[in-house]
């Protein structure tokens, strides 16, 4: 599985480290389900904003498709 974080915007203010590391757990979480549902062989991934930042998770496959397309990271970071 693949993991990626990607800052899209400048940062205006800073983030609180609680809700961060919540954030970073969440995607953790969402990479667990993105192993399972590849056991089944599906090509997944999972797009994750969090202020200035953009998480793909998922199958080598389906992250290669969405850093591909740019253009979903920065519609989610709008």
């Amino acid at each position: 599985m693949a993991q990626v974080a990607v800052s899209t915007l400048p940062v205006e203010e800073e983030s609180s480290s609680e809700s961060r590391m919540v954030v970073t757990f969440l995607v953790s979480a969402l990479e667990s389900m993105c192993k399972e549902l590849a056991k089944s062989k599906a090509e997944v991934a999972c797009i994750a904003v969090y202020e200035t930042d953009v998480f793909v998770v998922g199958t080598e496959r389906g992250c290669a498709f969405v850093n591909a397309r740019t253009d979903f990271q920065k519609d989610f970071a709008k």
